[in-house]
């Protein structure tokens, strides 16, 4: 597995002890060594010096900013807004598993109705190319785009900072807001499946203006006992246990 040259610092419990624990601090992301995908036209990405935001400045199709490197079992973490008040369309997040012309997953938060598509959250896999995603009916599936889940109902708030979290493992994608009217966080989608290394980045369409900023990566630790270690532990206890019932009759 490939990963992000971040300051990512991993501790392992002894391997003595057969658990396959370990714990890592969120390392910062830095957004210098990201690159855009889809038509340059179609999206203007301005990074600051210190790498740690970016603003999207052209509202046009679909464009996106994304890690040149691939990630499974990891967190991402960070916040977004839309510094506007003019237009009230697209904005979130993606998960490529290659380029802009592979399939990929799609985070995406629409302000208001309309054009057929209801303010809200849509997660989606896109197979047809950046061009299969509709800009109306945005929650019908059709040729190329596959919607997956919804949460419709709420649409982002012009200058409002929102948090963003995304747990993304080889069984599950779990992604929460916020910020605004979800307060300390809210979980949009919980989603089970199976799931590939991909690249992590940001997506606007026909939304000018959006900040990300202040993004997080850290991997994912799901403790575990093999079974085999598990199974070791059991017979080693029942060895002891008749060792020690054989010395008591001995001493008896």
């Amino acid at each position: 597995m490939k990963f992000m040259k971040f300051h990512t610092f991993l501790t392992v419990l002894p391997a003595s002890l057969g658990l396959g624990i370990a714990s890592a601090l969120a390392g910062p992301i830095d957004l210098t060594t990201w690159q855009q995908e889809g038509p340059l036209s179609n999206g203007r990405w301005t990074v600051s010096g210190d790498g740690t935001s970016v603003v999207q400045s052209i509202n046009g199709n679909p464009t996106f900013f994304v890690s040149p490197d691939y990630f499974l079992n990891n967190s991402f973490e960070g916040e977004f807004r839309v510094q506007t008040t003019s237009d009230d369309d697209y904005i979130g997040f993606v998960l490529f598993t290659g380029t802009v012309n592979d399939p990929f997953y799609l985070f995406d938060w629409k302000q208001a109705n309309q054009s057929g598509s209801t303010r809200g959250f849509y997660f989606s896999e896109v197979t047809g190319g950046a061009g299969a995603i509709p800009f109306g009916n945005h929650h019908l599936s059709s040729t190329g785009y596959t919607v997956i889940d919804t949460n419709l109902g709420i649409g982002w708030a012009d200058h409002t900072t929102y948090g963003f979290s995304l747990d993304y493992t080889a069984t599950n994608i779990t992604i929460g807001i916020s910020g605004g009217v979800f307060g300390g966080g809210t979980t949009i989608f919980d989603i089970d499946g199976i799931y590939e290394e991909a690249r992590f980045g940001f997506y606007n369409f026909s939304q000018a203006n959006v900040l990300y900023q202040g993004f997080t990566e850290e991997i994912i630790i799901v403790p575990s006992v093999p079974e085999a270690n598990s199974t070791l532990m059991l017979t080693m206890a029942g060895i002891l246990g008749l060792l020690a019932m054989r010395a008591t009759f001995r001493r008896v």
